[in-house]
C-alpha cells in the first residue's frame, strides 16, 4: 500500500536541479506523484507529492539533511494524507481568474474575501507580465478553490464583483473543468 510525503526545495537556480532531486526520490525507492516547480526570481522551487511503501518514505524522511547537503538546495520532507482524503467533504470547485494593472494587495483582498466565507484555496497562480504597447505592468491570478455546497454561488459572485470594482479588477468566478 503506498504511503505518501511532500518533499519541497528551494535553492539558487541552475541546471540539473530536477534531476538532481529526482534521482533522491528515485533511489529512496519512491515515485512522484504530482509536483509543482518554478523560477522566482533566481531561485528555484519545488514541491513535490512523494508516494512510495511506508519503508521507503521513511528513508526519504530520514536522509532529506543528507540529500540536501549533497544537492545544496533546502530541501524537507514530511508524511501527509493519501490525496483523495485531502479534498474536503461537501464541496464544489470552482475556477477564480483575475485580471488587473498590478498594484499591492490583491491576492490578499481575494483571498480575505475567500476565508471569510470558508472557501478554501486548492491552487493558486499569479503572474506580472507587462502590457504589449504601453509596458505597464499586468497582473493575473488563476485560483483552483472548494466552494462549500451551502454556500450561494450567486452571492459569492455578487461578492466578488464588489470586490471588483473596488479593486479595479476583472474577476471571474466559473466551475472548474
Amino acid at each position: 500500500m503506498a504511503t505518501y510525503a511532500v518533499l519541497t526545495a528551494l535553492g539558487s537556480d541552475r541546471p540539473g536541479l530536477v534531476e538532481a532531486v529526482s534521482k533522491y526520490i528515485l533511489d529512496c525507492g519512491c515515485n512522484i506523484e504530482d509536483s509543482r516547480m518554478a523560477i522566482l526570481g533566481g531561485e528555484f522551487a519545488m514541491l513535490i507529492l512523494v508516494a512510495g511503501p511506508a519503508s521507503a518514505l521513511d528513508k526519504l524522511v530520514k536522509n532529506v539533511s543528507a540529500a540536501s547537503h549533497k544537492s545544496g538546495l533546502a530541501i524537507q520532507a514530511h508524511r501527509t494524507k493519501v490525496p483523495g482524503e485531502a479534498a474536503p467533504k461537501g464541496t464544489l470547485p470552482y475556477e477564480i481568474e483575475a485580471f488587473s494593472m498590478d498594484h499591492p494587495g490583491i491576492v490578499q483582498r481575494v483571498a480575505g474575501f475567500l476565508a471569510e466565507r470558508r472557501i478554501n484555496i486548492r491552487a493558486l497562480d499569479t503572474r506580472l507580465t507587462n502590457a504589449p504597447v504601453t509596458g505597464l505592468p499586468l497582473f493575473s491570478l488563476h485560483a483552483t478553490v472548494d466552494v462549500p455546497a451551502d454556500q450561494n454561488v450567486s452571492d459569492l459572485r455578487r461578492g466578488l464583483e464588489a470586490l471588483a470594482a473596488h479593486e479595479n479588477i476583472d474577476i471571474e468566478m466559473k466551475p472548474a473543468k
